[in-house]
């Protein structure tokens, strides 16, 4: 998908979207401070223009996510629809309400996997999602969806609360059929911008490496590092759920071949970086291929050079293609998009 005829390509991969910001929990880590709906969110005839615009881009992958996705009304039609088209779809959900309908809503939208966001064990995940039944939820929906055949993937996002819950999480993530555990970090953003005490340090996420990578080896689930996690030590071809001997990590991706949609129709390139500072345009004002195609969108990334990195990723031998770690994780921990805070290869 070219930006420029005369400049460079980039082509539109994965997408993830927030179609409602309505939840059922207040949990304390969310970065999006979920709970009420935006005013004037997209209506579902908006999103099947949106979703026509992002099939016309050539998207390959899509997640759906919220607040809840299973709030909004009309998200398993659109699935569906997308899915016919040839894309890969998938959603993340609390776990908290699902029952025989949402169960026929997954069957109808044709996922290749559930998420579903699990924070600890009982008393963690308790504390953490605001509500006494939590987790009980979580392994009614997780018995559920194994019943009904439905590929389940856990997502947990780390944080003093809950490290060291991860090897009981594992065995119990084993009971109950998952194949896929994504580990990923919390940022000091939404619920958690006021408690940056909560945020995992950098020797934690060592010791988070070294769990994923003697789980990986294991073969009893893969289990993934997320894109703040890493970056090219020793264990790079064991924490991102390849066994290659080529690391896959290839730099932040916002804009590049991926973008995040809102609830509203607001576009950045990455749902992540929570602040609109990064919003490249709204759906509803400009063409979802104008914003993309927009040779100064995406600056960030699509303008980024070696010489940008900063802290101790300035310099580094590997730079041009790490590209300093994730931006969102960097302008969090330290407001510097081109400096990684919990990179373990210089450490």
């Amino acid at each position: 998908m070219k930006v420029n005829t005369t400049r460079q390509v980039y082509e539109l991969k994965g997408c993830n979207w927030e179609l409602t910001l309505r939840c059922t929990l207040n949990c304390m880590h969310c970065g999006s401070r979920a709970g009420n709906a935006r005013p004037n969110e997209l209506s579902l005839e908006e999103c099947f223009t949106v979703a026509d615009a992002l099939l016309a881009l050539g998207c390959k992958d899509l997640t759906f996510i919220g607040g809840e996705v299973f709030l909004f009304k009309g998200w398993d039609q659109l699935s569906e629809y997308l899915t016919n088209k040839g894309i890969k779809i998938n959603i993340v959900t609390n776990g908290y309400r699902i029952g025989k309908a949402e169960i026929e809503q997954i069957k109808r939208a044709g996922l290749i996997n559930v998420g579903v966001s699990i924070d600890g064990i009982e008393q963690t995940h308790n504390m953490i999602r605001g509500r006494d039944d939590a987790f009980q939820r979580i392994e009614q929906t997780l018995d559920l969806l194994s019943k009904h055949g439905i590929s389940i993937c856990a997502v947990t996002s780390l944080m003093q609360l809950n490290c060291n819950d991860l090897e009981d999480l594992y065995l119990f993530l084993l009971e109950h059929d998952v194949s896929l555990w994504q580990l990923q970090l919390i940022n000091a953003m939404g619920n958690m911008a006021d408690r940056p005490d909560f945020v995992v340090t950098p020797a934690q996420v060592r010791q988070v490496i070294d769990f994923i990578r003697d789980k990986n080896r294991d073969q009893q689930m893969v289990v993934v590092a997320a894109d703040s996690i890493g970056y090219f030590d020793d264990n790079e071809t064991y924490i991102r759920g390849t066994s290659s001997l080529i690391p896959c990590w290839g730099g932040c991706s916002a804009g590049i071949t991926g973008l995040f949609i809102d609830s509203v129709g607001n576009i950045k390139g990455c749902g992540s970086l929570y602040s609109d500072h990064f919003i490249e345009g709204n759906v509803r004002q400009k063409p979802l291929a104008d914003i993309w195609n927009n040779e100064n969108a995406f600056a960030y990334n699509r303008k980024f050079t070696p010489d940008m990195l900063t802290g101790m990723c300035e310099g580094c031998d590997v730079g041009s293609e790490c590209k300093g770690g994730c931006r969102s994780s960097n302008f969090f921990s330290s407001n510097a998009l081109y400096a990684s805070t919990y990179c373990c290869r210089n450490r």
